[in-house]
């Protein structure tokens, strides 16, 4: 069939489609060529999305006919690996795990579901289900080594229900060590986040950024922090000192919903902008002003991007980012509007007040390494070749990997090597 897209006169077919490459699901148009994909792109129908595409989803082809893409199942044998059919390859699973299990009880076997696991919803509810079917607490997932600090920072803070403000509907955003225009991740909404932000910007909201390096974001900035690496908590206390200091915090809702402002107070005393401006190596004047632009404006979050939770105190970063955040009394209060972002899932109504806090460590499953127990992360992915290498009851005998490539993405690759 001959068709005019984008300017282009084409004998072929063009499907609408979600990119899986990351998080962002941008909706994409496929177009084939004799049942052969040619070439991939943004929708420019697509209300969201408006066209756009990064690099990575536009060469989702060449992914697709990569000549070392897995089209079958693989055995190893005599040091190589060797195709054969999918009947019997389940069918010698299935066996060896009976007789394992049977052996060696279903501790035996773990589960480790890697970060390129969540975008296929179904096949991580399914790696749930087999191992509830089979058993075993053994469940591991990325979530304990990328960015642990985030879902333990909430927990040791709290979460309130109705969530913080829309990106669209903010005066300031502070980007900590993030750059959601290139990563699609950090605060800025994953839908075409150059867009976004362009709009944002040009409606009069403020941007703040706190990283070393000048990002596709800190160009774009009023106000960029560009500090010595790893200091990002320090900074964070220093705003929240000149926030105090000055009475620019949310006193009302701190009154009736915050508990622990005084224990604050004192932790961020000694932060003071001479301090800070010499131990971050940034002007101790931007210091002061990102402090004041931040808590002058109504609406507004404060987020960190995954470099700082990589640093050595990437949990107190995220637990200062929520701090700075209640602060200013950034979350949403009764009769505003809450975004619902639960069209396929059951709906969820917020309320304007906080959730009980949840256990953050110390429940569920404990490891024979460390005596590790389970916390708001997931069991540590960290700890898992040292389950599988050390011999007595309850050795790991058998490991599923669903998603994830734990040679290039665990701690150890030396002691990883050896386990796998």
């Amino acid at each position: 069939m001959s068709r005019e897209y984008r300017g282009e006169r084409i004998m072929s077919e063009v499907h609408t489609a979600i990119c899986r490459f990351c998080h962002s699901f941008c909706g994409v148009n496929v177009t084939l060529d004799g049942g052969r994909i040619i070439k991939v792109l943004g929708d420019i129908e697509n209300p969201m999305y408006h066209g756009y595409s990064c690099v990575k989803g536009r060469q989702l082809a060449e992914q697709h006919y990569h000549l070392e893409r897995l089209l079958a199942p693989h055995k190893r044998s005599n040091g190589s690996h060797g195709r054969v059919p999918s009947a019997r390859a389940l069918d010698e699973i299935a066996e060896r795990l009976g007789a394992l299990i049977d052996a060696h009880g279903p501790r035996s076997v773990a589960m480790y579901t890697g970060t390129y696991s969540f975008p296929y919803p179904a096949g991580t509810a399914m790696a749930t289900a087999f191992m509830d079917a089979i058993g075993s607490p053994m469940r591991f997932t990325s979530g304990s080594i990328d960015q642990p600090g985030k879902p333990m920072a909430i927990a040791f803070h709290g979460r309130w229900s109705a969530g913080p403000p829309a990106f669209a509907d903010s005066d300031v955003w502070m980007l900590v060590g993030a750059n959601p225009v290139v990563s699609k991740w950090g605060g800025i909404p994953q839908y075409n986040p150059g867009k976004r932000l362009h709009d944002a910007l040009k409606r009069g909201m403020k941007l703040i950024v706190i990283d070393p390096r000048e990002t596709e974001c800190a160009r774009r900035a009023h106000l960029h922090l560009q500090c010595k690496p790893g200091e990002d908590p320090t900074i964070l206390a220093g705003i929240m000192h000149v926030i105090i200091n000055e009475g620019l915090h949310d006193a009302e809702f701190i009154d009736s919903d915050v508990t622990g402002f005084d224990a604050l107070k004192d932790a961020v005393a000694e932060f003071t902008p001479d301090y800070v401006a010499q131990r971050a190596e940034i002007p101790k004047a931007q210091l002061i002003e990102a402090a004041r632009t931040f808590a002058a404006a109504s609406r507004g979050m404060t987020t960190a991007g995954t470099g700082p939770n990589m640093a050595p105190r990437g949990t107190l970063t995220e637990y200062l980012v929520l701090s700075l955040n209640t602060l200013c009394g950034r979350w949403l209060r009764a009769g505003e509007v809450m975004p619902n972002p639960f069209a396929l899932l059951p709906e969820r109504r917020g309320r304007a007040q906080p959730e009980p806090k949840p256990e953050a460590f110390g429940y569920g499953e404990r490891l024979r390494v460390r005596e590790l127990t389970e916390n708001v992360s997931g069991l540590s992915a960290a700890a898992l070749a040292d389950e599988i290498l050390l011999e007595g009851e309850g050795q790991v005998k058998a490991l599923f990997c669903v998603g994830g490539n734990p040679m290039a993405a665990w701690p150890d690759q030396l002691k990883t090597y050896q386990a796998m």
